[in-house]
C-alpha cells in the first residue's frame, strides 16, 4: 500500500486463439500507483502473472502498452518482453463502430 492506496495491480484473462493452440494469458490492465513505482512492485506483479500463466499451461504471456508511455516500454522490454511484428491491433470507433452496428 501507498498510504491508504493500492500499491498496484493487474487484470488479466487466458485466451484460446484456436483448439490447435494452447492457452494466452494476457493481461488486460497493469497499475502501478505513482508512490510505488520503480520499487519492484511493477515486476513483483509481473513475475506473480508469468507465475500463474505457467501452471495454467500457457505458452505465452501477451499485453499492450501504449507507444505515448516510454517508461511503460522500457520497463517492458528489461522484462524481456518484445514487440510483436507479426500482429496488428484493429480497433473500430465512433462513426465506424455505429456503422458497422447498424449494418452500413
Amino acid at each position: 500500500r501507498c498510504g491508504n492506496n493500492i500499491t498496484g495491480l493487474a487484470c488479466c484473462n487466458i485466451l484460446y486463439p484456436s483448439p490447435r493452440y494452447s492457452g494466452q494469458l494476457h493481461i488486460k490492465e497493469l497499475y502501478v500507483s505513482q508512490c510505488d513505482r520503480n520499487k519492484g512492485t511493477g515486476k513483483a506483479i509481473m513475475r506473480f502473472i508469468a507465475r500463474l500463466a505457467l501452471e495454467q499451461e500457457c505458452l505465452s504471456l501477451s499485453w499492450n502498452a501504449e507507444k505515448s508511455n516510454p517508461g511503460a516500454n522500457r520497463f517492458y522490454q528489461a522484462l524481456g518482453g518484445r514487440i510483436n511484428d507479426h500482429i496488428v491491433n484493429y480497433y473500430l470507433h465512433g462513426e465506424s463502430l455505429s456503422k458497422l452496428a447498424s449494418g452500413i
